[in-house]
């Protein structure tokens, strides 16, 4: 993969029900069901939409935007050449985990590309928040 790659979205929603059933009936697919750190999830299916994407049940955050994760290759360097160009972090490198029916965490492939991977959240030059998503 190379840089700037879309490789996942989530579209705030307040009531996954409501917006589960818009989004499968707008687009014609599945969405399924799921739960990440007590957050649920409607993912989209991947093979109809190309791109991995999800709902993301957060009320606070309905009606500020969608969030998109990029692709770079090392994450430590892109959020270093942010700052350097005026961006500021949100969310500092964070390894993507899962918490298993146990309540424990693990270490797990991840909703993005089915690969262990990092993500981290920053703010543009214009005060615009983006997620980075790198294996690295």
């Amino acid at each position: 993969m190379k840089h700037a790659n879309i490789v996942w979205f989530e579209i705030p929603v307040k009531s996954l029900d409501r917006a589960s059933t818009f989004y499968s009936q707008l687009l014609s697919i599945t969405i399924i069901r799921h739960k990440l750190y007590q957050t649920e999830y409607g993912i989209f299916n991947k093979d109809k939409t190309k791109i991995g994407g999800a709902l993301k049940v957060q009320p606070d955050m309905v009606g500020k935007g969608v969030s998109l994760f990029f692709f770079v290759n090392v994450i430590s360097d892109a959020i270093a050449i942010a700052i350097a160009c005026g961006g500021k972090i949100v969310t500092d490198k964070t390894l993507l985990k899962q918490v298993d029916a146990h309540g424990k965490t693990v270490l797990a492939h991840n909703l993005i590309d089915n690969q262990v991977g990092y993500y981290a959240e920053i703010l543009d030059s214009e005060g615009n928040q983006i997620s980075l998503y790198s294996h690295y």
